[in-house]
Formats: structure tokens, C-alpha cells, sequence
């Protein structure tokens, strides 16, 4: 247990078609949210939890941008990265918020809470979900190319003194020592029968100092395959207008993608 205090928070909540309207302090969370964990449990997919966010807000750089670092936790709004951390985390809190609020640190944070033991690089996210047993990755080298990348966007662009730029650096020199493993977008139609809706889909960036450049969820309709995310173009919470395989043809900074199974 990180900590047992409760903590109160402040969410904000907008109208949408998923979720409550005003803005309330509390401590637990909110009956509509929880009554969509109990159902995704009990169906045993997390993407439900995913649904009931549809229509939120898009947001970027809510998290810290320097030390003391202070844990941002909001149901109202969502980047690619932390609309998949709360679901996974409400997940598997089972509609508790004390597990819940644990959960979400543990997935976001290593060792300590600060800045620089934030996953900020989604391979150290899900490198974490995946020891939290949350996870499990489809690709392997069996079934996958690999590629390495020299990851040093982060602390290339950091300028702000009270970080540790040296514990960024060995963060990344651990990243770029690790092959990706990656499906490649020309043998996509090969990979079909390994994805299964709710699926984690990170998109692996075309960029040498960069690891990825978006992540969401698979959502299967009409025997075809979308993605659940938080998405930057739409600004929201949303399924995709196009495939996966049309939203990876039409992006050219995407290099290929990996798949990540929940652990349900």
C-alpha cells in the first residue's frame, strides 16, 4: 500500500454522453463511474470503463512540469497515455478509489513519486504495467521485427534546473539498450488473428528519440478493428473514424505498432 490516507480531490466534470455533471469534491468514486467498473468486471473487459469516458475532454501537459512533483489524478480530462493508466487502474481498484488513486501511482511512478521516477516514455509504462502483471505483451521475437532507437528526446529538451537530468538520461540509456518489438504495418493482415478487442495498441514513432507517439485501446465494430483513445485531432475521448489499418496507413511518422493483452 503507497498510502492509506484518504485523499480528497477535486474532479471537474463536464456533460458528456458517459458521465456525471458538476463539479464535487470526494473521496471515493462517483455511482455512475463505479457501476461501469462493476459491469466491466463482470463482462471481464476493460474497454467498458473506456466507453463511459467517451466524450472527455483532450488535454495535454496536465502532469508536472518540474519538482516537487504532485500527483495530477482527474476523471474530466485525458492525454493518449493517462486515459489508458486510469482505466487499467479503475480496472483493476474494482471501483475502489484508495486502490484506485495506488494503482494509478504505481502504474505512473517508479520507486518514488517525483518527476524524474515518472514513466514520462510510454516503453517504461508499459514495461511497469506488465510487472504489475496487469499486462501481458503479444509481441515477442517469434513473431515480430525489432528495432532500436536512441532515446534522448526528454532530456535534450528539459531546460529546468531542479531536475535530475542524469537520472532522465539513464532512464533512456536503459530504453535505448532494449529492442522494440514491434508489428510491421506491411505484414498487418498477417497479425489480425493475434488482436482481440480491448486490447492495449501502442503506435511505435518513426522518430530515432522518441518511442511511441500514441497509444489507445482496440475496439472491434462491425468485425473491424478502431481505437478507443483520447485523441489529439478530435480532442476528446473517442473511437477513431477510421481502422486501425487506414489510421496506420495514413500516418507516416508511425513506424509500426505493439499489442498488450489485460490481464483479466
Amino acid at each position: 500500500m503507497i498510502n492509506n490516507v484518504t485523499h480528497k480531490v477535486l474532479f471537474f466534470f463536464v456533460l458528456t454522453s458517459g458521465y456525471f455533471i458538476k463539479a464535487q469534491a470526494f473521496d471515493i468514486i462517483p455511482i455512475k463511474l463505479k457501476l461501469a467498473v462493476e459491469k466491466s468486471i463482470s463482462l471481464k473487459t476493460p474497454i467498458l470503463i473506456g466507453q463511459y469516458f467517451i466524450g472527455a475532454p483532450y488535454l495535454a501537459n496536465r502532469l508536472s512540469k518540474s519538482n516537487p512533483e504532485k500527483v495530477y489524478l482527474s476523471f474530466s480530462d485525458f492525454d493518449c497515455v493517462t486515459y489508458v493508466e486510469n482505466v487499467l487502474a479503475l480496472y483493476y481498484s474494482k471501483g475502489n478509489y484508495i486502490g484506485f488513486r495506488e494503482n494509478l501511482i504505481k502504474i505512473r511512478y517508479n520507486d518514488s513519486i517525483s518527476y524524474e521516477n515518472r514513466n514520462h516514455y510510454l516503453s517504461s509504462g508499459l514495461e511497469k504495467l506488465v510487472k504489475l502483471n496487469i499486462l501481458t505483451p503479444i509481441n515477442n521475437p517469434l513473431n515480430s521485427k525489432s528495432t532500436f532507437k536512441n532515446i534522448d528526446y526528454l532530456s535534450q529538451h528539459t531546460r529546468n534546473k531542479n531536475i535530475d537530468k542524469l537520472k532522465l538520461m539513464k532512464t533512456e540509456k536503459s530504453i535505448s539498450n532494449r529492442p522494440i518489438y514491434y508489428f510491421d504495418l506491411l505484414n498487418y493482415s498477417d497479425t489480425k488473428n493475434l488482436i482481440k478487442n480491448g486490447d492495449v495498441i501502442a503506435f511505435v514513432s518513426l522518430r530515432n528519440d522518441l518511442d511511441f507517439k500514441h497509444v489507445g485501446f482496440v475496439y472491434f465494430k462491425n468485425n473491424k478493428m478502431f481505437i478507443l483513445h483520447a485523441s489529439q485531432e478530435k480532442k476528446m475521448v473517442c473511437i477513431s473514424d477510421v481502422t486501425i489499418e487506414q489510421y496506420l496507413l495514413k500516418n507516416l511518422q508511425i513506424k509500426g505498432f505493439q499489442i498488450y493483452r489485460p490481464n483479466i
